[in-house]
């Protein structure tokens, strides 16, 4: 039984996994956020100002990709990744939900988040905010965060 749920649910190696949540939270989320960054009226508009590839009717081998296309993929996988991220952190609990939610959301720095929330900086630091993260990492769903230990004592990346 234990060989089954190895296999299915490898060793997680927590402290690189806190490490990889940070990474995604504090650089990659804030650029997918900014590229995401359009109300619905501004997406719409810039949707209608790209141009499709002109067509003179003459065949001709794909010697580019068409930028419009390129932007609107990008546009809308981090708009994907940005609503995962947030369906993530509301599926943590309260005190996880509040701490993620103030350091990534809205902008909160450490300090702030310890002082509102009433912990000391080293119960925060310790405890509180690596467990928020490896709730995140069990909850968002788009990619795997988790560092796994293999059986070698190597690590590896998930999916």
């Amino acid at each position: 039984m234990d060989n089954q749920m190895d296999s299915l649910f490898p060793q997680v190696d927590r402290d690189r996994t806190v490490e990889n949540c940070k990474h995604f939270l504090g650089s990659l989320f804030p650029r997918m956020l900014r590229a995401s960054g359009l109300t619905s009226a501004n997406y719409d508009a810039m949707i209608a100002r790209l141009k499709s590839p002109a067509m003179d009717g003459m065949p001709k081998s794909p010697t580019k990709l068409n930028n419009a296309d390129a932007t609107i993929v990008r546009r809308v996988y981090a708009q994907q990744i940005v609503k995962r991220t947030v369906e993530a952190i509301d599926r943590c609990d309260n005190v996880s939900k509040e701490l993620l939610s103030m350091r990534y959301l809205d902008n909160y720095t450490d300090t702030m988040c310890y002082m509102t929330i009433g912990y000391s900086r080293s119960h925060y630091f310790d405890h509180i905010k690596p467990s928020a993260l490896l709730q995140f990492a069990d909850t968002y769903l788009l990619d795997d965060l988790h560092i796994y230990k293999s059986d070698l004592n190597q690590t590896q990346s998930g999916l």
